[in-house]
């Protein structure tokens, strides 16, 4: 069985090889930057789709206590969500491209 480092690792290694390769670059709106990039986002929102987590709210639980070194930046809940929200559109192609 594969460590959560590890998968957390290849996930994202791959969700941004496809944001690279296969998606227009990310905008860049005025003012401040986004804490986490389109692609931990990405990694991030399908991760949490994963059948271990019971609600959206107890992935987060788990990602604030126990990724935070992988995502150092990670903001609160409401704003996490407002990313994967604004991110759907790149969430849901590689979520077809990996099925």
């Amino acid at each position: 069985m594969v460590d959560t480092d590890t998968f957390l690792t290849t996930l994202y290694v791959m969700v941004d090889d496809f944001c690279k390769d296969e998606l227009e670059p990310a905008s860049n709106k005025p003012g401040q930057q986004a804490s986490l990039s389109r692609s931990e986002v990405v990694t991030l929102a399908v991760y949490g789709q994963w059948g271990r987590f019971g609600s959206e709210r107890d992935f987060y639980r788990f990602a604030d206590q126990r990724l935070q070194p992988a995502f150092p930046t990670l903001p609160d809940r409401s704003q996490y969500n407002r990313l994967v929200r604004h991110h759907c559109a790149a969430i849901a192609a590689f979520s077809m491209y990996l099925g």
